[in-house]
This record gives structure tokens, C-alpha cells and sequence, in this order.
């Protein structure tokens, strides 16, 4: 799997460096479409893992709802950080602070049930 991906980046990496010289939109758009390739690839191999990971947690007596929450995270701050990093690719440096900004208050207001969660649990360790 390591192999592939970093053949498909490599791949990526070269023809958008040359286009680059030629017409710098084109570049951006194959840097774009290779970042889509590379994630569609990681997300088809992650399904299993989050399978076995619900399994696990089913197993445990948690609420599966916190698992979901934390994978929604997961994909939240991936996806935030690579539409960062493209824009930074692409000079758009003052996208960059923006859109990691809104990912982490995305994350924040996910993981309010969360807290809520952990202060009830202080709460009822607290009255005994």
C-alpha cells in the first residue's frame, strides 16, 4: 500500500512540476487531483480498520457514537490540512490560517457532546 502511494505522489509531484512552467492553473489542478487520488486510495484501505474498530468498541459497551465523532474529527483535521496545503502550493497563503481556523472550530463543536459527557461522569463521581 505504501508503495502505490507514494508512486501515485511521486507521479503527481512530476507532472505538476512540469506544467508548472507552462501554465501554473494546470499544475495546481493535476497537485489537486493527485491529493483526491491519494485519498481516495487511504480512505478505501481505512474502512477496514474502522470496521474492526467498531467491533472492538461494541464489544467494550461504549457508546459507538463517541467513535464516529472521533473519526468525524479525524476527517475534519485531514481534510482541513490538506486544503491548507494546497492553497500554501498554490500562494494562497492567507487562505491557509482561515481554513485551519474553521477546521479546529469545526472539531471544538463536534466534541461538545464529548464534554458534556465527561462533565457529567465528574459530576457523578464527585456525588458518589
Amino acid at each position: 500500500m505504501m508503495f502505490k502511494i507514494v508512486l501515485i505522489a511521486c507521479i503527481a509531484c512530476i507532472f505538476a512540476l512540469s506544467f508548472k512552467k507552462i501554465n501554473e492553473s494546470v499544475s495546481v489542478a493535476i497537485l489537486i487531483a493527485g491529493t483526491v487520488i491519494l485519498a481516495v486510495f487511504i480512505i478505501t484501505h481505512f474502512v477496514g480498520a474502522f470496521n474492526g474498530m467498531s467491533e472492538m468498541v461494541s464489544a467494550t459497551g461504549i457508546n459507538s457514537s463517541y467513535l464516529k465523532i472521533l473519526f468525524k474529527c479525524l476527517g475534519i483535521s485531514l481534510v482541513a490540512g490538506i486544503a491548507a496545503d494546497i492553497c500554501e502550493d498554490a500562494g494562497y497563503t492567507a487562505l491557509v490560517s482561515q481554513i485551519m481556523l474553521a477546521g479546529k472550530v469545526s472539531v471544538l463543536l463536534l466534541c461538545l457532546p464529548l464534554f458534556e459527557a465527561v462533565l457529567k461522569m465528574c459530576i457523578g463521581i464527585i456525588r458518589g
